[in-house]
């Protein structure tokens, strides 16, 4: 059977059939099987039904990708894109967004779902994520009956499970269809550069098993430089270089510009104008490390990570994409459905950071990672290298990672309070029903009454409570408060707690954003911003907030609301004053992680604006939206470069 000219593959062949049938499926096949081809079928068979189709990613990077690749493949008219920073062509054919705006749409009971056919979740086992995988859930659970679901992963191990637990909650049977085979194999190679190449086995003769003498061994990270050289004389380019942090990234990078040279003149000249023309468009000619970039870019070697700014990074995916940059060093992100194979894929190591402690990776994490190896069409095998110290490597994580199945998907559901608000607003107790019906508790039995979820469910009306306390709700009935927190959908309770406060009221506009990312931003480990010595920025909110969370702590609700966080109000405030990209620079916050700051505090800036009934704070609101969404921070300018 053939699709747009080419060949279909026998699990292809099977979706195929299956959306033709209307039915939901779930599709597991390796890195560049061609899943995408699949997707681009169901949105075909969904506008033949006179329908439009939803496709959701897990993050924004590949939202925009997406956008972009299905934009040149089905006409600018007929795809849209929503995913809180841009919203263009909403009312299109397929429109590409986040799953936490489809899950938003969903309780909201929103009209623009009724005519959808199909909804494509890329990237499925991202359900697994601990801080955002119950929304997955949650849009399972509460999307309307008549829409087919499409779920596409790479790993998928407990896929029957899966299958057995969505078809319960849907109503319907959903065909399971998995696919083993790589079109282009993998091989795995450990190295060290005193050894050179080297076999469990042999790991495991040269292991410590003490841990004091494995600590002054891990002390000796070895330098990337040899198994890079290695990979360009075999002809292994162009090479992904994992590594578990920014810094590592970027060390690897100017280390190897100092003595690699992978273009050609032509290519040289080539990306140097490619350069040009993408500073000039996407207006950061003023961009602190352009310069060093530039030089990198130019020898052919990148970095990429989330810290660097946006705009930068869009470069690099495009020459990387372009076969310009052929030695590029990147955190993990970048295996995420981004479609950007290599001949080759490095591994600094197979242990990072979670924050506490450092762990091997999951067998899945390095599956997804090495699946970027191999070129289909290009490469007759891809060549998948991880650098190990020997004698501070356990030989049985390495086994478990090369050879062990893939970890299972678990639930990770938690219902948020605009979801309770959302539910238990419209069905009384009658929600715990819905509540019921999580992986988790499928697992214990068909939705069962089991211990862990009676635990849930302690915990579920304990929320209640306190939103009944608090002001959110009147019984079951949602009061002017209660709405504004269910149409928020993210740091909902602070917000409308804020507004019904009356603490946006003696802010001003440049100020309003400050309050928002207080909300917004994480505790900033290493990226704190100076001290503010010139702005008076001590706000009453935090009093409001610190009493809400004291009253859930009242009401023992885990996971209380975090305190407001002003680590980086001084460059958010110089933002919305008026500064420049240097300027913005001279705060020492890394450009990525302000500009997602900034970029969610519009979200919520948009989201308020739109809901709330003051019309002098929702004109504070807009001015402080303009204050803020312009330049190097404007998404949607961004995505509509060329």
């Amino acid at each position: 059977m053939k699709y747009q000219d080419l060949e279909l593959d026998p699990f292809q062949v099977a979706a195929v059939e299956a959306i033709d049938n209307g039915e939901s499926l779930i599709v597991a096949a390796p890195t560049g099987c061609g899943k995408t081809l699949i997707a681009e079928y169901a949105v075909e068979e969904s506008v033949k039904q006179g329908k439009r189709a939803v496709y959701t990613a897990p993050i924004k990077a590949l939202s925009n990708q997406k956008y972009r690749d299905f934009r040149k493949r089905f006409g600018d008219a007929a795809v849209g894109i929503q995913t809180g920073d841009v919203t263009i062509n909403q009312d299109a054919q397929l429109l590409i967004m986040t799953t936490e705006i489809f899950r938003n749409l969903i309780l909201e009971n929103s009209g623009r779902l009724d005519d959808i056919y199909y909804v494509i979740f890329d990237e499925i086992h991202y359900l697994d994520d601990p801080e955002r995988g119950t929304v997955w859930e949650e849009s399972i659970i509460l999307a309307p009956q008549g829409i087919r679901f499409m779920c596409l992963s790479a790993t998928v191990p407990n896929i029957g499970e899966l299958a057995a637990w969505m078809g319960a909650v849907r109503n319907t049977t959903f065909r399971v269809i998995e696919e083993t085979h790589r079109p282009v194999p993998l091989q795995h190679a450990f190295y060290h550069p005193k050894f050179g190449f080297i076999t469990i086995k042999g790991i495991r003769r040269k292991f410590k098993n003490s841990p004091e003498v494995r600590k002054r061994f891990q002390r000796r990270k070895p330098s990337s430089r040899k198994i890079v050289q290695f990979a360009i004389r075999e002809g292994h380019l162009p090479i992904l270089y994992f590594c578990f942090n920014r810094r590592a990234c970027e060390r690897n990078a100017e280390q190897h510009m100092m003595h690699l040279d992978l273009l050609t003149d032509a290519e040289r000249v080539r990306v140097s104008q490619l350069v040009d023309e993408l500073v000039r468009q996407y207006g950061i000619g003023d961009y602190e490390r352009l310069n060093f970039l530039r030089q990198l870019w130019e020898s052919g070697c990148a970095y990429h990570h989330a810290g660097i700014l946006p705009a930068a990074k869009e470069i690099v995916e495009r020459l990387f994409t372009m076969g310009l940059i052929k030695l590029l060093f990147c955190t993990e992100t970048f295996a995420l459905g981004v479609n950007m194979p290599a001949s080759s894929v490095i591994f600094d190591e197979l242990e990072k950071f979670d924050g506490v402690q450092f762990n091997y990776l999951m067998t899945r994490e390095y599956n997804q990672m090495a699946g970027r190896a191999g070129r289909r069409g290009m490469d007759e095998v891809g060549y998948v290298y991880s650098q190990v110290i020997p004698e501070a490597t356990d030989p049985d994580q390495l086994e478990r990672i090369l050879y062990g199945a893939n970890e299972r998907i678990n639930s990770r559901f938690y219902a948020s309070y605009s979801t309770i608000l959302s539910l238990y607003s419209q069905f009384g107790d009658g929600a715990f029903d819905i509540f019921r019906k999580s992986l988790h508790n499928f697992r214990k039995g068909v939705f069962s009454m089991s211990k862990i979820y009676q635990k849930e469910e302690a915990q579920i009306r304990n929320r209640i409570k306190f939103l009944q306390s608090s002001g959110f709700l009147d019984g079951t009935k949602l009061t002017p408060k209660g709405q504004l927190a269910a149409a928020v959908s993210g740091y909902e309770i602070q917000t409308a707690e804020l507004y019904y406060c009356r603490d946006f009221e003696d802010v001003s506009a440049a100020q309003l954003p400050v309050l928002l990312a207080a909300l917004i931003t994480e505790e900033a480990r290493s990226r704190k911003a100076p001290p503010i010595t010139n702005v008076a920025l001590k706000f009453d909110a935090q009093k409001t907030i610190h009493k809400l969370r004291q009253k859930e702590i009242k009401y023992n609700i885990a996971n209380p609301i975090r305190e407001m966080d002003f680590s980086m109000a001084a460059p958010v405030f110089a933002w919305a004053s008026g500064c420049d990209l240097k300027q913005l620079a001279g705060f020492g916050v890394p450009e990525g992680d302000l500009i997602r700051i900034l970029r969610m505090t519009i979200q919520l800036l948009r989201t308020l604006r739109d809901r709330i009934t003051d019309p002098e704070i929702s004109d504070k609101m807009h001015n402080a939206l303009e204050l803020v969404n312009r330049d190097v921070v404007d998404a949607q300018t961004e995505l509509n470069v060329g």
